[in-house]
C-alpha cells in the first residue's frame, strides 16, 4: 500500500493523530520563545529570571505528566483527549491574564504540560496502539502536525503580538483551541464506523506507572540508549530558547532567523516521512543510532560557520534530524515494551524528555554567562552528542530481550 493509499485508508486515525500535534503549539518553545522580549518588558523581567521561569515550570510539568500520562491506559481516549484540550484552552486563557513572576510560572507550567506534554502524548500513545504494521508509517504522518505548526504559528504569533500583544495573541490561541480542536477531535473519535484497537481503552486496563517504570528500569536496551534520546529535545529547546543571541552572535539578522523556521519544517516533514518506511523495514531498534546524525552535524555547522546560508541549512538539518526522531522513538517503546503499558512506558519517558527540554536553555545560558562563546558552547553539545551516541550504536549489536 502506498502512502497516499495508507492515509486514504485510515483518514480519521491519522488526522485525529495530526490536529493533537499540530495544536501543541502554544506550548512549544517555537511559540513561548517569540514571546520572552514582550513578557520581559510587559513584567520588567530579564531574560535569566524568564528562562530560571521557564526551567521551574518544564521541570515541574514533567513530573506531573508522569503522575497523570498512564491514565490514558485506563481511561476512554475520547474522555482523556477532551481533558487534555481543555486543559491547553485553559493554560492559554491564563497566559492572557498573567501579571507578575508567579502567575507567569503557572502559566508556563500549564502551557509546557498540556501543549508539549499532554498533546503530544495524546497523538504519540493513541497511533501506536491503533497501527501495528505500519505503525512507524502512522507516527511520520500524524507527527506532521508539528512541523506544520512550525510553519503556521510563528507568523500569526509574530503578528499576533505586534497587532494586540501577547497576552491576547494567547488569548485567540485558547478560543481556537476550545471552538476548534476540542468539536474536532470529539467527532473524530466519535464517528468511527469501528473503534480501532486501543482508541478506546475500557475502564481498568492497562499497567500501573510503576509497572512501565521497573520496565523501563529493567531493560538493559533502553539503559544504553536513554541518554541518547533526551539529545534532540536538550540541544533544539537549548538552540531555539537562544536563537536571536546565537544569530547576533553569528551576524545573522532577523529576516534570516524568520526564513529558517520553514526549511526547519519542512525537512522536519521529509525526516518523519523517511523515518515512517525504515521504521516499518528495519525497525526502530536498528534505526535509533543513526537518526541523530543530521542534528550533530546542523550543530557542528551552525558553531564552525558565520556565512549567511549556514543558519538555513544548519536549520534544514536539525529539522531533519527531528523528523527522523520522533516516530523512532515511540516506536521504540511499543517494540520493547508492547501497546498494553504503552501510555505507562511513553509517559515516564516524556518526564526525561521534557526535563530535558527544560534544563537546557539555563545550562546553554549558564556557559555564555561564564564567558564561552556562542561557538564554543556550540561544540560542547556536539561533543556530548558523540559520546552518548557510542552506547545506541553497541545497542543495536544486542538482541538480548527488555
Amino acid at each position: 500500500m502506498s502512502l497516499l493509499e495508507f492515509a486514504r485508508s485510515n483518514p480519521r486515525p491519522l488526522l485525529f493523530g495530526a490536529i493533537h500535534s499540530f495544536f501543541s503549539s502554544p506550548g512549544q518553545t517555537y511559540v513561548i520563545g517569540l514571546c520572552v522580549a514582550s513578557i520581559g518588558t510587559t513584567l520588567g523581567m530579564g531574560p535569566a529570571e524568564i528562562g530560571a521561569l521557564y526551567l521551574a515550570a518544564t521541570v515541574g510539568s514533567a513530573v506531573t505528566l508522569v503522575l497523570i500520562g498512564h491514565w490514558i491506559d485506563h481511561i476512554r481516549l475520547v474522555h482523556f483527549s477532551a481533558a487534555a484540550v481543555l486543559s491547553l484552552a485553559f493554560a492559554c486563557f491564563f497566559t492572557a491574564l498573567v501579571s507578575g513572576p508567579l502567575m507567569l510560572f503557572l502559566a508556563l507550567y500549564m502551557l509546557r504540560l498540556t501543549g508539549l506534554g499532554l498533546m503530544v502524548h495524546v497523538e504519540a500513545t493513541a497511533t501506536a496502539r491503533t497501527f501495528d504494521r505500519e505503525r512507524g508509517r502512522a507516527l511520520g504522518i500524524t507527527a506532521l502536525g508539528m512541523p506544520l505548526g512550525q510553519i503556521v504559528f510563528p507568523p500569526l504569533v509574530i503578528a499576533g503580538i505586534a497587532a494586540i500583544g501577547w497576552q491576547a495573541t494567547y488569548a485567540w490561541m485558547g478560543a481556537v483551541t476550545l471552538l476548534v480542536l476540542l468539536p474536532s477531535t470529539q467527532w473524530l473519535l466519535r464517528t468511527f464506523k469501528r473503534a480501532p484497537p486501543g482508541m478506546t481503552i475500557p475502564e481498568g486496563e492497562g499497567q500501573k506507572l510503576i509497572t512501565g517504570l521497573i520496565g523501563m528500569a529493567r531493560s538493559r536496551q533502553v539503559r544504553m540508549i536513554i541518554a541518547a534520546i533526551l539529545l534532540f529535545p536538550f540541544h533544539m529547546t537549548a538552540i531555539l530558547f537562544h536563537i536571536t543571541t546565537i544569530a547576533t552572535s553569528k551576524g545573522w539578522s532577523t529576516a534570516m532567523v524568520a526564513t529558517s523556521f520553514p526549511a526547519l519544517a519542512l525537512a522536519s516533514v521529509g525526516g518523519l516521512f523517511l523515518s515512517g518506511q525504515l521504521i516499518d523495514r528495519i525497525s526502530a531498534r536498528q534505526l535509533f543510532p543513526f537518526i541523530f546524525l543530521p542534528l550533530v552535524a546542523g550543530i557542528a555547522l551552525m558553531a564552525a560557520s558565520s556565512a549567511s546560508w549556514t543558519m538555513p541549512v544548519a536549520f534544514g538539518l536539525l529539522g531533519l534530524g527531528g523528523g527522523l526522531s520522533r516516530p523512532t522513538i515511540t516506536a521504540i517503546w511499543a517494540e520493547l515494551f508492547g501497546v498494553t503499558s504503552l501510555g505507562a512506558v511513553r509517559s515516564a519517558a516524556a518526564m526525561f524528555l521534557t526535563f530535558s527540554s527544560g534544563v537546557s536553555p539555563f545550562l546553554f545560558g549558564l556557559a555564555l554567562d561564564q564567558g564561552l562563546s556562542v561557538s564554543a558552547t556550540l561544540w560542547i553539545l556536539v561533543i556530548i552528542s558523540v559520546v552518548v551516541l557510542i552506547p545506541s550504536l553497541l545497542s543495536i549489536r544486542s538482541s538480548a530481550a527488555p
